[in-house]
C-alpha cells in the first residue's frame, strides 16, 4: 500500500475556463487509465456504470475543489457516529430486474487501482475500499483499508489488484475477472465524522508503462485492441454468450456486437488473450443461443435480444445486415482447423437456419422483417457496403444459398466524389446522409478484396475495388481535415450525436462541425491515411480513452486546446468496429479477412463478381478491353475502370495490363473459381493485329483533335506491352 498527501489543487472558476475540458490524466503513459474523475458528460464512470449513494447524503460533480482537470466529486457524508460507517458505490453497468441483467468488468486485466481523496470533515477516518464480483455479495468480496487524515490535502491511495498481496482481506472467492461493484466505505474510527470529502482521479493501471508519443505505433495499437477486446469479452452474458448493445445498457444485447466478438476470437486466441477452450465453449454456447432465438423468430435471429432470456425484444426486428455479421462470424469459426467436428456441425446447423431467400427479390435484399408489418420494402440501394456483406453471407449458406452475383450490384445509388483531392475521388452513396467512414470499411473488415481489382458493376465509370475505394476515401478525409486545421481529429463517423444517431461524416456533419468519433481513428490507421498515427497519439494523450478504449464521441472546436462533451459510455458496435480494424492492421497477412477470402467457397463466390479487366463491361476480358487500357495508359489519378484501371487504384499503368493479361479470356459466365489464362504468345499474336488497327484509328484521332499526348501514351503503351509479353 502506498499512501501520501499532496497540496490541494484549489482553483477559482475563472481559472478553470482556461483549462482543458477533458484533462490528460496520466498524459503520456497509455497504461494510466481514468475510471472516475467527473470529466466526462453525465454521471457515469468510464465503464458506463452509475453511482449509488448508499447511506450517505449525496454525491455530485463540482468544479471548485479538484485534484486535476476541471471537475471532481464532492461527497456529503452527512453525520457518521463514532464507530459507525457511511458508504457509496460505483458499478460496472446499470441494473436490471435481476442479477442476470448485469455487465461485469475484468479487474484482473489491470495491475493497480489508485486515486485521490480529500478529507474536509475535520476528523481522521479509515477508508475501506471494497470490491465485489457479479454476485454482489458480502460472502465474496475483497477489501483493504487506508487512513485518510483530516489535513485538507489530497491523499493518494493506491493498491495492487493482486489479492494475494499484503493488505487485502479476502472473503469467500471473489472473481475479479467479473467485477460488478466497488464500494468506498468511510469508517469513523477516530470519532464522529461529519461533512464533506472529495474524490478525484480514480485510475486503473495496465501492466507495463507505454509512452504515447514515443512507443512504436503497433505497440500502441496492440494495447488498445487488447483493452477493447477484454472489455467486450468481460461484458458477455455467461448464460447465453450475448454481448450488450452499449456499455451502460443491461436489458438488451445486440447481434452485431455479438458477431463482432465471435469474429475477433481467432486472433485473440493466437495472441493469448482468450484460451482456445474458452473460445470453443463460447462458440458452442452461442450456437445454442441462436437456435433458441430462431425458435422464436420467423426468418433470422432477432436484431436485439433480451440479455437474460435471449428472446426477441421490442419490435422483434429481424435485420439482414445484423444476421449477415453473425453468419460470417459463424462461418469463419466453423472453418478454423482447430474447430472440432462436433462444434463445426453445431455451428453449421444454426448457420443454415438463416433464411436469406425470404429477403432476396429483384436483384436486392430487403432490409428487415417485423412481425407486425412483414418484410420491409426497403433495401441497401446505395454504396454503403451493407448489401455486399449480406450477399457474401447468403452466398456461403448451403440450405438458403443465394448466388453472390444475384444482389451484389443492388447499390446503384452511387456517385464519385471527393472532399479535397480529386486524385482520391471515390464512390459514396448518392445521398450525403449515408457517407460515414464505417460504411466504406465494412466489407473490408470481413473479406480481403485488395488483390482482386474492380468488381463487375455494369456502369464501368462507377465500378470500384472496395478496398481501394476505402483507402482513397480515408486519404481524402485526411486531406480535408488538414485543410480545416483539424488533422488530429479523425474523424466524424456514425454514432450518437447531441440529438440522435446519425451517419456523421465530413460530407454531412448534421450541423455538428466539432463532433468526431475517436474510436474511428482505427479505420484511418487501417487505411494508412496520412496523419492517422499522429492523430491516434494526440487523442490518447488528450485523455480521450478509458478502460474500454478510445471515447465514443467528442466535441472539439478547431482552435480549442482540448475536447468537450465526451460521453462516459461506449456504443459496443463502435467498439467492435474499432477493434476489428485494429486487429486487421496488426495481423497483416494473418488477418481474419485474408483467411476468410482464402476459403474455397468464398474465393469461388468472389470470382463471380470480380472481373477486373473487363473495362467496357461486356462481361468478357478480350482485346477490346486492351484497347481501352492502351487509350488510358499513363493516367496517374482519377482513372476509372472505363479508362483502363483494373486494380481500382485510380491510375492506368503496367499493373492494370498485367491483370488484363492474367484474366484474358475470362468471362462472368465461366468465373467458377478457375481463371482462363491464355498462353502469352496467343495473346501477342492476336494483339499485333489489334494494335495495328488501333494505331491507325487513334493516330488519326490524335491528329484531328491535336492531342499529341494521346500518341505519346500510345507509344509508351505499345513499348510496355512488348516489354511484358516478349
Amino acid at each position: 500500500m502506498r499512501l501520501s498527501t499532496i497540496p490541494c489543487a484549489l482553483a477559482c472558476p475563472a481559472v478553470f475556463l482556461t483549462m482543458l475540458a477533458v484533462r490528460s490524466t496520466g498524459a503520456g503513459d497509455l497504461s494510466t487509465i481514468p475510471l472516475i474523475d467527473g470529466e466526462r458528460a453525465g454521471d457515469l464512470n468510464y465503464w458506463g456504470g452509475p453511482f449509488g449513494i448508499g447511506n450517505i447524503s449525496s454525491i455530485a460533480k463540482q468544479s471548485v475543489v479538484v485534484h486535476s482537470g476541471q471537475y471532481a466529486y464532492r461527497v456529503d457524508l452527512g453525520s457518521i457516529g463514532s464507530g459507525g460507517f457511511g458508504f457509496f458505490q460505483t458499478f460496472s453497468s446499470g441494473f436490471g430486474p435481476s442479477a442476470a441483467y448485469r455487465q461485469t468488468r475484468n479487474l484482473d486485466y489491470f495491475d493497480l487501482v489508485g486515486g485521490y481523496i480529500r478529507n474536509e470533515t475535520g476528523t481522521d477516518f479509515t477508508l475501506k475500499f471494497e470490491i465485489k464480483d457479479y454476485r454482489d455479495s458480502g460472502s465474496h468480496q475483497a477489501f483493504r483499508r487506508f487512513e485518510i487524515p483530516a489535513s485538507g490535502d489530497w491523499t493518494n491511495i493506491e493498491a495492487s489488484l493482486d489479492l494475494n498481496a499484503s493488505g487485502w482481506t479476502v472473503v469467500g472467492s471473489p472473481d475479479l475477472s467479473r467485477t460488478f461493484a466497488i464500494s468506498f466505505i468511510v469508517e469513523a474510527t477516530h470519532g464522529p465524522v461529519d461533512g464533506l470529502i472529495y474524490m478525484d482521479d480514480i485510475q486503473l493501471f495496465e501492466h507495463g508503462s507505454l509512452d504515447i508519443q514515443t512507443a512504436p505505433i503497433r505497440e500502441i495499437a496492440t494495447r488498445i485492441a487488447h483493452r477493447q477486446l477484454d472489455g467486450l469479452w468481460s461484458s458477455r452474458s455467461r448464460t447465453h454468450g450475448l454481448i450488450p448493445n452499449t456499455s451502460h445498457e443491461v436489458m438488451k444485447s445486440a447481434m452485431n456486437t455479438t458477431a463482432g466478438v465471435l469474429w475477433l476470437l481467432p486472433s485473440a486466441i493466437r495472441r493469448g488473450w482468450v484460451s482456445q477452450a474458452d473460445a470453443d465453449a463460447y462458440a458452442g454456447q452461442l450456437a445454442a443461443t441462436l437456435n433458441a432465438n430462431l425458435n422464436q423468430t420467423t426468418y433470422l435471429p432477432s436484431r436485439f435480444a433480451d440479455l437474460a432470456t435471449a428472446g426477441p425484444v421490442a419490435n422483434a426486428e429481424e435485420s439482414t445486415i445484423d444476421a449477415a455479421f453473425l453468419a460470417l462470424a459463424l462461418h469463419q469459426y466453423k472453418s478454423l482447423p482447430t474447430t472440432s467436428d462436433a462444434l463445426r456441425q453445431a455451428i453449421d446447423d444454426v448457420q443454415n437456419r438463416f433464411q436469406w431467400d425470404a429477403f432476396s427479390e429483384a436483384g436486392r435484399f430487403h432490409m428487415a422483417y417485423f412481425p407486425a408489418s412483414g418484410i420491409t420494402p426497403y433495401s441497401y440501394d446505395g454504396y454503403t457496403n451493407e448489401g455486399k456483406v449480406i450477399s457474401l453471407a447468403a452466398a456461403v449458406s448451403e440450405d438458403h444459398h443465394i448466388p453472390i452475383e444475384a444482389n451484389w450490384n443492388a447499390d446503384t445509388l452511387r456517385v464519385r466524389a471527393h472532399l479535397a483531392d480529386p486524385g482520391n475521388s471515390h464512390l459514396v452513396h448518392s445521398s450525403n446522409q449515408f457517407r460515414a467512414p464505417f460504411s466504406q470499411a465494412l466489407l473490408n473488415l470481413f473479406v480481403d478484396t485488395s488483390t482482386r481489382g474492380v468488381d463487375n458493376f455494369p456502369v464501368r465509370t462507377l465500378a470500384t475495388n472496395p478496398w481501394q475505394n476505402f483507402v482513397r476515401y480515408e486519404r481524402d478525409v485526411a486531406a480535408r481535415l488538414d485543410q480545416l486545421g483539424r488533422n488530429h481529429l479523425f474523424q466524424p463517423d456514425a454514432g450518437q450525436g447531441p440529438q440522435s444517431y446519425r451517419q456523421y461524416s465530413l460530407y454531412n456533419n448534421f450541423d455538428q462541425p466539432n463532433l468526431f468519433m475517436p474510436w474511428s481513428v482505427a479505420l484511418a490507421l487501417l487505411a494508412g491515411a496520412d496523419g492517422a498515427e499522429n492523430a491516434l497519439r494526440t487523442l490518447l494523450d488528450s485523455g480521450l480513452h478509458g478502460p474500454l478504449g478510445p471515447a465514443d464521441s467528442a466535441q472539439w472546436a478547431t482552435d480549442a486546446t482540448g475536447p468537450t462533451d465526451v460521453p462516459a459510455y461506449q456504443d459496443n458496435w463502435n467498439l467492435v468496429l474499432s477493434t476489428m480494424a485494429l486487429m486487421e492492421y496488426l495481423d497483416g497477412q494473418n488477418s481474419a479477412s485474408r483467411f476468410f477470402a482464402s476459403l474455397s467457397e468464398v474465393d469461388a463466390s468472389l470470382d463471380r463478381v470480380f472481373l477486373p479487366s473487363d473495362f467496357n463491361g461486356d462481361g468478357v476480358v478480350d482485346g477490346a478491353d486492351f484497347l481501352v487500357w492502351q487509350t488510358g495508359f499513363g493516367i496517374t489519378a482519377g482513372a476509372t475502370p472505363a479508362e483502363g484501371d483494373a486494380d481500382g487504384d485510380a491510375d492506368v499503368d503496367r499493373d492494370d495490363l498485367s491483370l488484363w493479361q492474367r484474366h484474358f479470356g475470362d468471362s462472368l459466365s465461366n468465373s467458377d473459381g478457375v481463371a482462363a489464362v491464355p498462353e502469352s504468345p496467343s495473346v501477342l499474336l492476336w494483339l499485333l493485329v489489334m494494335i495495328g488497327q488501333w494505331s491507325l484509328v487513334s493516330g488519326w484521332h490524335a491528329e484531328r483533335i491535336g492531342r499529341t499526348s494521346l500518341s505519346l501514351r500510345r507509344a509508351k503503351a505499345v513499348s510496355l506491352f512488348f516489354t511484358l509479353f516478349t
